[in-house]
């Protein structure tokens, strides 16, 4: 009698490494089991034919659950009103009211409906479920999240509602919550693979490597054809910067068969973290093939292209990304640096003012907008932009350069000197920088220190050339996570 199903909700909310949270369900609401209520009967029934009445109740909620499964709605809801006539609070009616009402669309009456029959049995899993279920169709994760955790613990071996909580959780934001869940989970049960690969997941972003790891050797060894777990591995092993180790787990992966476009993506996302930009662009577009409605998947695909680099490519991934999600404060970003670095600066400054009104705590969108400002040869606001960029990173090597390109250009050499030369300390292998040392020390008379610079600059284009330019010369966005 019991057909439980999952609803889908939008993934945008979600982080990239988190976008498969509620992707496994239908459409369709729960038909909870039937359950006869003792403390129910104990309260109606006082006469000699107690079970005799309890009979036909089960009888009518067995009969009003089979016409909702055969969508016979109006016939089921006869049945149901019924039992209320007779029994009131009777919470398996409730409940099975609030699956008609909510696959009706009626969401706040389901919702009375659910509430009641939790009033008439607050143990009730069935309609604990259905509410959190409901709260994800009305936009409410908080209400849902309150809900899963009853269920959790009414049922704490039930994987299906610890999933969906943890990845609700994690969805949100709530790592460390999502991450307490889990473990407390761990205590008393043995996890499923997807739990330890959800739990590793969230480790990895917390920067637990050594736990993550574990999670992800555990899920193994009860699917050693898990991709997500191999990649978990690899994962890892690129946090800790053992490229030859993530290169190995990438071929493993690469061996087995994907399951999902998401595992295609997260393959994707190793790769471009160890500098397989070519394999990772190959990968997304085949994720894309089979699902062509996620942003992430292009915003990570723009990425490549700019590794390779091919601007154009890389402009029209990111402006699908924004027809996909218009108010994505990255791929504002992202598609603002790729005009920039095609000259196209009136849209690129467009696009970056929009990104930074959404999200003020990136320090490349500060530094982009330095970078046009000095094209337009407005040097103080080119410095009021690197500072805050500075506020936010103090170790960005590249807004010190900016900084002190456009101190040398208002003729201020001191400070000039002071960025220049703790932009190349925090990274001696700018380019940029080097070189306009040189030409600061040309104009403060010391040709030594300027020939010197311009042998760094020289030996640095020259490893760049034989690395395939690999080394940027400026900042890059960062790669999806």
């Amino acid at each position: 009698m019991s057909h439980v199903n999952n609803v889908q909700s939008n993934p945008a909310a979600s982080a990239t490494w988190l976008k498969r949270l509620w992707r496994e369900g239908t459409d369709t609401f729960a038909c909870p089991r039937l359950a006869v209520f003792a403390l129910f009967f104990a309260v109606l029934f006082t006469s000699g034919n107690v079970l005799a009445q309890a009979d036909k109740v089960l009888k009518q909620l067995e009969q009003a659950a089979a016409l909702i499964a055969d969508n016979r709605t109006a016939e089921a809801e006869k049945e149901l009103f019924s039992i209320l006539r007779v029994a009131p609070n009777e919470p398996a009616a409730l409940n099975l009211l609030g699956t008609i009402r909510a696959k009706q669309g009626r969401l706040p009456e389901a919702e009375k409906f659910f509430l009641r029959a939790i009033r008439g049995d607050n143990k009730y899993v069935g309609a604990h479920m259905n509410l959190a279920y409901l709260y994800t169709l009305m936009g409410q994760p908080k209400n849902t999240i309150a809900e899963l955790k009853i269920v959790v613990a009414l049922d704490p071996n039930n994987a299906e509602p610890l999933e969906r909580l943890a990845r609700l959780l994690l969805a949100q934001g709530e790592i460390d919550e999502g991450i307490k869940v889990l473990e407390q989970a761990e205590q008393s049960q043995t996890l499923s693979a997807n739990l330890l690969i959800l739990l590793g997941d969230a480790l990895l972003k917390k920067g637990s490597t050594s736990k993550a790891e574990t999670r992800y050797q555990g899920a193994l060894e009860q699917q050693a054809d898990d991709t997500d777990a191999v990649l978990g591995l690899a994962q890892v092993a690129a946090a800790k910067g053992d490229t030859n180790s993530a290169s190995l787990y990438l071929t493993r992966a690469r061996k087995m068969t994907a399951r999902s476009p998401d595992t295609l993506y997260r393959f994707a996302l190793v790769a471009l973290s160890i500098g397989l930009y070519e394999e990772a662009n190959g990968t997304l577009v085949a994720a894309i093939k089979l699902n062509p409605q996620d942003p992430a998947y292009f915003l990570a695909l723009g990425t490549t292209w700019i590794k390779k680099p091919d601007l154009v490519e890389a402009e029209q991934a990111f402006r699908r990304a924004l027809e996909l999600q218009p108010d994505s404060p990255k791929a504002q970003m992202y598609l603002g640096y790729t005009l920039m670095e095609q000259k196209k600066y009136p849209e690129a400054l467009e696009w970056l003012e929009k990104s930074l009104q959404k999200d003020k705590t990136v320090p490349e969108t500060f530094y982009y907008l330095g970078q046009i400002a000095q094209e337009q040869n407005d040097d103080e606001r080119a410095i009021n932009y690197f500072k805050q960029a500075l506020a936010l990173v103090s170790a960005y090597s590249f807004a010190h350069s900016g900084l002190g390109i456009s101190y040398l250009r208002l003729k201020n050499y001191p400070l000039a000197q002071q960025e220049l030369e703790l932009s190349v300390k925090l990274n001696p292998n700018d380019a940029k920088a080097h070189y306009n040392l040189a030409l600061l020390f040309a104009r403060l008379k010391n040709p030594e220190r300027a020939q010197e610079e311009m042998r760094i600059v020289e030996k640095l284009k020259s490893s760049r050339q034989a690395n395939k330019g690999e080394a940027p010369a400026s900042s890059e966005p960062r790669p999806p996570e």
